[in-house]
């Protein structure tokens, strides 16, 4: 068995190196990915919710304003791919009465479908 796997690892990394074959192998493995794709983005909008909690509690209310989530996450996270999940969208906020919830596009880069990913928070009473 660690033969095989040895000689599958070294095969991996041989189809890697050619151009060609590096765009068919990355092509068909991305779906199996998905799950590792979707527990970093899961982590991140953990500390992302964490965060914005941190920051309702120290600055009196949510970055809700047109832009100000945006300009929140490029001032809290400086690594632009921080700021994005791991499909390449960037994060969105929304705020409801009681709670607020971070948003993750999913691999379909597009929001409200059933692949979002969703993290909640508790928006403070009295707070924007």
């Amino acid at each position: 068995m660690g033969k095989f796997f040895l000689a599958l690892v070294i095969l991996l990394a041989l189809g890697l190196t050619f151009p060609q074959s590096r765009a068919v192998i990355l092509e068909h493995s991305e779906p199996l990915m998905y799950p590792a794709y979707h527990w970093m983005t899961t982590q991140e909008m953990n500390q992302m919710v964490d965060d914005l909690e941190f920051h309702q509690e120290t600055r009196g209310g949510l970055p809700t304003a047109r832009g100000e989530f945006d300009a929140w996450l490029d001032r809290r996270y400086p690594q632009e791919r921080s700021r994005h999940d791991a499909w390449g969208t960037r994060y969105r906020l929304e705020v409801t009465g009681e709670s607020f919830r971070v948003i993750a596009a999913g691999p379909d880069g597009e929001f409200g479908t059933d692949d979002d990913i969703v993290r909640e928070g508790v928006r403070q009473a009295g707070r924007r």
